[in-house]
């Protein structure tokens, strides 16, 4: 069943105010003022780029371009009138502002007038045809709007750009995903799983796919690893004596302890099932549970990563620090180590 439009309308609203603002540090004081108000908008500083914006628009009330930042700042506040007031000042004073125009169909989603919604996507198109987020925005807003087939047709139009694009068959299953088009959803980011695994690993905490926690077919992908390494890979496995069985799996804290006491990067991106575990480090370390009751270690990295002794003395190491890690752990937890 499709989720109640409201409540997607605000969330789609909001990413495309947001569509300008990523996020991140704290902006340094520029040259130019308004350089300065974007920054803090991107660093989700409101505040700070009305400050900057408020001497600019003192000196040229009609500054267009301060308008429109002090209108998005002012929605992400949650002043609605000025954000509205801005607005429509800003794109009757430039009506070049492609951003604007994004702002409008935000607010317009809000209100759940789609129609308004669609046409001001439009005029965003006009201004910058190639931009590979017109189909998928439109595609978002027809899903709001009930329309399933010709948000389909926006959303073939975006991948159509990106066919081998794992981000853009991402992004559009977790349109249908948040819009309860379950079966779309799946199917759409299992090709973007194909394309590169770690999206994967996303979907397991994107609250786009909550709601699909329940269903058979997102289960499937997720307990899935159907990865296979590239023609000319490096490889390396050795099994352990000792069992894996998920989450707690004394096996799977030793690995991560000795990715980091190597002085490894680590990446977030960590998938633990009850079958299998993959940590992302300098390479994919992959562990998986086998019938005799021991643990699998597979190690592979891209061709070309490492020279071949780089690797065989690499993976040697690891191995050695993991058993000896291993040992640590369960001599810790009062267990008998147990011998090959």
């Amino acid at each position: 069943m499709p989720r109640p439009a409201r409540a997607l309308g605000l969330a789609l609203a909001a990413a495309l105010l947001a569509a300008a603002t990523p996020g991140g540090a704290a902006p340094q004081p520029a040259a130019d003022p308004l350089a300065a108000a974007q920054a803090a908008l991107d660093a989700g500083r409101p505040d700070q780029a009305l400050e900057l914006v408020a001497p600019v628009l003192k000196r040229d009330p009609k500054n267009a371009r301060a308008l429109l930042l002090r209108s998005t700042a002012a929605c992400l506040d949650g002043d609605l009138e000025r954000c509205r007031k801005d607005l429509d000042a800003a794109l009757e004073r430039d009506p070049t502002l492609r951003q604007g125009w994004l702002n409008r169909s935000a607010l317009a989603i809000s209100d759940q007038r789609y129609d308004d919604a669609l046409a001001a996507l439009a005029r965003a198109e006009e201004l910058d045809p190639a931009n590979p987020d017109n189909g998928l925005n439109q595609g978002a807003v027809l899903l709001l709007a009930g329309r399933l087939e010709p948000a389909t047709a926006q959303f073939r139009r975006h991948l159509s750009a990106a066919p081998d694009s794992a981000e853009a068959w991402y992004l559009v299953a977790t349109n249908y995903a948040f819009s309860g088009y379950a079966a779309l959803a799946v199917e759409h980011l299992a090709r973007s799983v194909q394309l590169d695994e770690r999206r994967r690993a996303l979907a397991r905490t994107d609250a786009n796919f909550a709601a699909l926690a329940g269903n058979r077919a997102f289960q499937q992908l997720m307990a899935s690893d159907s990865f296979v390494p590239a023609a000319g890979s490096s490889l390396a496995s050795r099994a352990y004596n000792t069992r894996y069985a998920g989450a707690d799996s004394p096996v799977l804290t030793a690995v991560l302890n000795t990715v980091q006491l190597g002085g490894g990067a680590l990446d977030r991106l960590i998938e633990v099932t009850d079958g299998w575990a993959i940590v992302r480090s300098d390479f994919r370390i992959k562990l998986l549970s086998r019938p005799d009751g021991s643990t699998l270690v597979e190690l592979s990295a891209p061709p070309g990563k490492f020279a071949a002794a780089q690797w065989q003395s690499r993976t040697e190491t690891f191995f050695a620090s993991l058993e000896r890690e291993i040992l640590r752990l369960e001599l810790a937890r009062g267990r008998e180590p147990k011998t090959p």
